[in-house]
């Protein structure tokens, strides 16, 4: 009994490191020492998440009529609300597909994290849009085709 109690006990403190730290997961050497288990760490294992990463072509806009159309033509005081009703952020909002990106979900694009907030008439399946406060930025974007990090 004690020492099916002890191995739980171990089990218990090996699955502990492993949930405070995911990416290090150690196999490990258990000893007593003047009754007191302690856990030795003698080899590291990297546990990786489920795939959360995917190609899109990522395209650009801004607030202006060539990129928004008639949606430009609305916006009291210049401010660029997004079709989940925040307001639209550079370095911030981006527009997906909702049925692959659902709203309010959080993006890795180029080690910066993006929040998916609105929706665009040509941004249908593996595109997003990302907004840009100046056109010429936009512009400068251009259209590429990267991967990105959905945070889950």
């Amino acid at each position: 009994m004690v020492k099916a109690l002890y191995m739980s006990l171990a089990l218990i403190s090996v699955c502990s490191v492993a949930f405070m730290q995911p990416k290090e997961i150690a196999n490990a050497e258990l000893s007593v020492a003047e009754g007191i288990s302690v856990t030795e760490i003698t080899q590291t294992t990297e546990i990786t998440k489920p795939n959360n990463r995917m190609t899109v072509v990522a395209t650009a806009y801004c607030s202006c009529k060539s990129c928004c159309g008639i949606y430009a033509e609305n916006r009291p005081d210049g401010i660029v609300y997004t079709a989940s009703g925040t307001v639209a952020k550079a370095n911030h909002t981006i527009a997906v597909d909702t049925s692959v990106i659902p709203f309010g979900t959080k993006v890795i694009i180029n080690g910066k994290e993006y929040v998916a907030e609105d929706t665009g008439g040509a941004i249908k399946g593996d595109r997003i849009d990302i907004y840009f406060d100046s056109h010429s930025d936009a512009l400068e974007w251009g259209k590429r085709t990267i991967e990105i990090e959905v945070i889950l």
